[in-house]
């Protein structure tokens, strides 16, 4: 796992140095990627069995009810009436319409095996397109939903690197706690403001160092900028910390 986590690493180290929006890009891209593969090649033969196999209960179920309503429709004729139910058409009906679908499903598997250069180029292009059509809308429109897992995953990323820098931290640093009634964590902004992204949830018990920086908003919110044990520098509110 650890060599994995590694190799995640230093994949980022290489992509952290391109613009946001390629690597939104690549990400996207990656992704829908992965996803056409499945779609083209576990879905279609998964859908093809799962038709068989109905197509196969279909029968089972259907044999006995029609060998039913023939000796049903013998036993009728033998007493002079001669006239068929509605019912007995409806029930043949929907038998008939259930294998149908099946067969059709069956016979589009089959034109897809035909057609399977076509499709997969016609899928990556299309893939390619929508990565792009996403990545404008990003990029145009980032909500808070992004803001929040975009940073995260660059700072969880980048979690290394700046373990190493941080062990360089001064001593004479004054180490911060957070308050014992702030159980369920505190949040490290990116500037000292209630409305920045979050960097990252401090929680209970986590030592953090006081940069020897603060600043009070226009709420009248005193700020600290702190940096944690795993290198992260932001602001938290000075109500819900304390000195350890």
């Amino acid at each position: 796992m650890e060599s994995i986590l590694n190799q995640l690493f230093w994949i980022w180290s290489l992509i952290s140095v391109l613009p946001e929006w390629l690597r939104i890009f690549l990400a996207l891209f990656v992704l829908l990627q992965l996803a056409r593969l499945i779609l083209l090649y576990i879905v279609p033969p998964f859908l093809n069995l799962l038709c068989g196999l109905l197509k196969k209960i279909l029968y089972l179920i259907s044999y006995p009810i029609m060998a039913l309503i023939f000796t049903m429709q013998r036993s009728r004729r033998e007493a002079g009436k001669t006239g068929i139910p509605i019912w007995t058409d409806v029930i043949e009906g929907i038998f008939a319409l259930f294998e149908s679908f099946f067969n059709k499903l069956i016979q589009l598997f089959m034109k897809r095996r035909r057609n399977k250069t076509r499709i997969k180029r016609w899928t990556f292009y299309s893939a390619t397109v929508l990565v792009m059509l996403l990545t404008a809308a990003i990029m145009n429109n980032p909500n808070e939903w992004y803001t929040q897992k975009w940073k995260k995953a660059e700072v969880w990323l980048n979690q290394e690197p700046v373990n190493i820098q941080a062990s360089g931290a001064s001593p004479d640093q004054k180490e911060l706690i957070l308050n014992k009634k702030y159980e369920d964590g505190g949040n490290i902004r990116e500037a000292p403001t209630l409305t920045a992204p979050r960097l990252y949830t401090i929680t209970n018990g986590e030592i953090m160092h006081f940069l020897n920086e603060e600043q009070v908003d226009s709420k009248g919110i005193k700020w600290l900028k702190v940096q944690t044990a795993n290198g992260i520098e932001g602001w938290i509110s000075a109500w819900i910390v304390r000195e350890k």
